[in-house]
């Protein structure tokens, strides 16, 4: 993979091609691949399961279910936004290229439209989705399982958006989506981080600039 420097960030793509294996191991490399049926399923059926647990076990009230459920649901697409900024790109140049960021990420700027690797495999995903629980019932008890429900529900919204931006051609209702994206991915890395929704690239200040260019694509 070439090296980069701050203003000009090299990096090579495969747009139509399956990424390479991760793992030697079958089983491992199985668990780093998805489906989005396979995500939506599964996260659907755990939000439900949060919300039926408030509603049964906390004797929770309808209004305060629906009010935490988009509550959480809109405090997902800030989360979006700081995973994506500072967790999946490094913070101080915004590269992927390397360690715990490409294995995340990198993988999928470098094959964007392998479909296995979308999106966050089950068993990370859901080690992670506890973890915000875990943290939610810390900050507010019993209804973090409500505000968790809201939260989980607009990742899947992201992801099914994310999935079908990639997908080929992309349907035209995504449009928007499509545009704001793939500038992230082809011309300003360091740009454009809100995937479901710019609200918080506006805030932030990281919204693409027209005639800017911070990466280099390098075709095979």
């Amino acid at each position: 993979m070439e090296s980069t420097s701050k203003k000009n960030y090299e990096f090579r793509v495969y747009p139509d091609e399956k990424s390479p294996k991760l793992f030697k191991s079958p089983i491992l490399e199985v668990l780093t691949k998805t489906k989005l049926w396979i995500i939506i399923v599964l996260y659907s059926a755990v939000a439900i399961f949060w919300l039926w647990v408030y509603m049964y076990y906390f004797q929770g009230t309808a209004i305060n279910l629906i009010s935490l459920f988009f509550l959480g649901f809109f405090t997902w697409t800030l989360g979006e936004y700081v995973l994506h900024r500072f967790v999946y790109h490094k913070i101080k140049d915004a590269s992927y290229d390397t360690g715990m960021q490409y294995v995340f990420h990198g993988i999928h700027h470098q094959y964007p439209s392998d479909e296995d690797r979308i999106i966050l495999p089950p068993i990370p995903g859901l080690v992670i989705a506890s973890v915000f629980l875990g943290v939610f019932y810390l900050m507010m008890g019993s209804t973090a399982f409500t505000f968790g429900a809201g939260f989980l529900i607009g990742y899947l919204v992201y992801i099914s958006i994310h999935w079908m931006v990639h997908s080929k051609p992309a349907p035209s209702r995504f449009n928007f989506w499509w545009k704001h994206h793939n500038v992230h991915h082809y011309q300003q890395h360091d740009k454009a981080f809100g995937v479901s929704t710019p609200i918080w690239d506006i805030v932030f200040g990281t919204m693409p600039v027209k005639g800017r260019k911070t990466i280099t694509i390098l075709k095979k």
